[in-house]
């Protein structure tokens, strides 16, 4: 598709038509969610340069969430995405909205079957994660710890990610394990952890053959999962233990109440992920608000003032085509606030100012 394509003159108000025609028509909800907020930070550009986190806060999106509906947009041929410097100075991405494929959807003509997954990007994810997939976006954030929740409800698979098996013992503090730490801080540790007969736990250790450095991973494992093991379980692993094991098997059942804190801590990550996310939509509403209010106030007298005639005659110049045909079936649908009233707004205030301006 050509440059010149890609820059067809699309106003404001035909691309709020298409984005709302096509939104119920996309393979998924995250699609159409992106393309709202790359809109709304564009508006009348054709290009604009944005982060991923920058995306994500256009209505409490996750950062895998946008990452994913881009990836889906352009593999649909509905955005392009180039790597730029941002204003900041950091390495960023460029998107350009493709809207004569939007608006061909729009207009009924079904959603091409998307580009197929490059082979390179399936082993790229493989061995190193979503951050290796996109190496254009080094700018977002470190993703922070509420990124973690669940992104929407058309992501599940991000729910439950995938465990990797512990193959490598949790870091340990550097004035716990030394390079050769002795049986006697072993038994310290242990005391301090509650264990009432640490000897006997060490002294079975030892007959094991395992030296003190195994079994300090083992007691860091129990302190990475706080609440997991008692100092009964703790007592039985270490008394047990065998010589190259794995620090993360052969331990008895995790407490109950720990799996109940789990569930906790969870559900209220959750429930500020939603605080959150509810508080946005509220305040960006209320910017849009006061837009519209300030639209209505300066130029809704005036539309009301117009005859049928002279309102006609206005939309015919200044408004696309799907405004006129709406207009001439039903000359009131601009009395009620919604689309088309903002739209009119927005064509007065253009002529007026000269320059189209935003909503």
């Amino acid at each position: 598709m050509s440059r010149k394509q890609l820059d067809l003159d699309f106003n404001r108000g035909r691309k709020l038509w298409i984005l709302h025609q096509v939104s119920p028509l996309m393979p998924f909800s995250r699609m159409a969610r992106v393309l709202r907020a790359i809109d709304d930070v564009a508006r009348n550009e054709s290009k604009v340069s944005l982060t991923h986190r920058e995306i994500s806060a256009y209505d409490g999106m996750s950062v895998p969430t946008v990452r994913r509906g881009i990836e889906d947009l352009c593999r649909y041929g509905l955005l392009i995405k180039d790597s730029t410097i941002n204003a900041r100075g950091q390495q960023a991405n460029s998107y350009r909205i493709v809207w004569p494929n939007l608006d061909a959807i729009a207009n009924g003509e079904p959603l091409d079957d998307p580009a197929p997954v490059p082979e390179k990007s399936t082993q790229v994810l493989k061995a190193g994660g979503d951050h290796h997939e996109h190496p254009p976006d080094h700018s977002d954030y470190p993703p922070a710890h509420h990124d973690q929740a669940p992104p929407d409800h058309s992501d599940q698979a991000l729910l439950y990610p995938p465990l990797k098996p512990i193959n490598t013992p949790p870091p340990s503090h550097q004035a716990l394990v030394t390079s050769a730490p002795a049986w006697s801080v072993v038994e310290e540790v242990l005391i301090s952890e509650g264990v009432g007969r640490a000897s006997p736990a060490v002294e079975s250790a030892r007959s094991r053959g395992c030296v003190p450095a195994e079994i300090l991973q083992l007691i860091e494992f129990a302190r990475s999962k706080p609440g997991a093991y008692g100092p009964g379980a703790i007592y039985t692993r270490i008394r047990n233990a065998l010589p190259g094991e794995d620090p993360a098997a052969g331990w008895p059942p995790e407490d109950e109440k720990y799996h109940k804190n789990q569930r906790q801590a969870q559900a209220d990550r959750e429930c500020r992920r939603s605080a959150q996310e509810t508080a946005d939509r509220r305040a960006k509403r209320k910017v849009n608000q006061r837009a519209r209010q300030e639209l209505e106030r300066e130029y809704g007298p005036q539309l009301d003032r117009l005859k049928r005639d002279e309102l006609l005659d206005f939309v015919r110049v200044h408004c696309e085509p799907v405004i006129v045909r709406a207009l001439a079936q039903n000359p009131d649908i601009h009395r009620s606030a919604g689309f088309y009233r903002v739209t009119l707004l927005e064509a007065l205030r253009d002529q007026a100012t000269g320059l189209p301006g935003e909503v």
